[in-house]
């Protein structure tokens, strides 16, 4: 992402109703998984490391990132497991994981096969050890908050799929999520184009909110990882999926 970024993700998301409510979705999927306390975790593209934060009561986790200033910030946070690493070439040796985490990594132009990746995370995953993806949905969604994030494609429910069972994945759920606030992020999308000027630097939609909007968004936004736990949902901007490594292949 762009450097201006890092301070703002490392600056709100511990408060902040998207970051909240993405939190409550991955870790309420995670706690269905009955991981052991002795679970391997990787936070694979840790970013500023609030999720890897919130991983530590579930096992060892640990965090990996490619951008220094990224890990800069992970320390800040007190957090000690830490490699810097590229993602197209993790540095550990086979089987070594019960979880994988990718929360909008995969779809980062630095990945040019995310195939590959998806190789390399089976590499790694012991049997019967999981990845779980948390990424950008639907291409009509683009927009400069994507270029500011450094965003190379948004997928489909089928095409992360797809692409996750040729790498001979097991995929166990799909979903999209932020399903309630969809439909106000498309109308903001095009007004966007409208407004839109081509000698603006990239830019993200991230700023500090009004305490009171932040929390009752914030609380929309948490229902969703309790819908999650019986539902599939229909459609939203983002997209959750969950596979395992094992020998059985569909897609649900």
């Amino acid at each position: 992402m762009e450097k201006p970024e890092y301070l703002k993700h490392f600056e709100l998301e511990q408060e902040y109703w998207w970051f909240v409510g993405r939190r409550a979705i991955v870790f309420d999927q995670i706690r269905t998984l009955g991981l052991d306390r002795k679970a391997l975790l990787l936070d694979a593209g840790c970013g500023t490391g609030i999720n890897l934060q919130a991983a530590q009561p579930l096992g060892t986790a640990v965090g990996c990132d490619f951008e220094p200033q990224a890990l800069q910030f992970c320390r800040r946070r007190g957090l000690r497991r830490l490699l810097r690493a590229d993602i197209n070439h993790l540095p550990f040796v086979d089987q070594s994981f019960d979880l994988v985490l990718l929360l909008d990594v995969l779809s980062h132009r630095s990945i040019p096969s995310d195939i590959s990746v998806l190789l390399e995370v089976r590499r790694i995953l012991k049997k019967g050890g999981f990845l779980l993806v948390a990424d950008s949905a639907f291409p009509f969604l683009w927009s400069r908050h994507d270029l500011a994030f450094h965003v190379r494609e948004r997928y489909t429910r089928r095409t992360l799929a797809e692409k996750t069972i040729r790498a001979g994945l097991t995929v166990r759920k799909t979903s999209y999520f932020q399903f309630f606030f969809f439909l106000p992020l498309v109308v903001l999308r095009i007004w966007e184009r409208i407004q839109s000027q081509d000698d603006q630097p990239p830019s993200s939609n991230l700023k500090p909110l009004n305490r009171k909007i932040n929390a009752w968004m914030a609380r929309i936004f948490r229902l969703e990882s309790f819908l999650l736990r019986y539902v599939r949902l229909p459609f939203g901007s983002s997209l959750l999926l969950l596979a395992e490594k094992s020998g059985d292949r569909r897609i649900p």
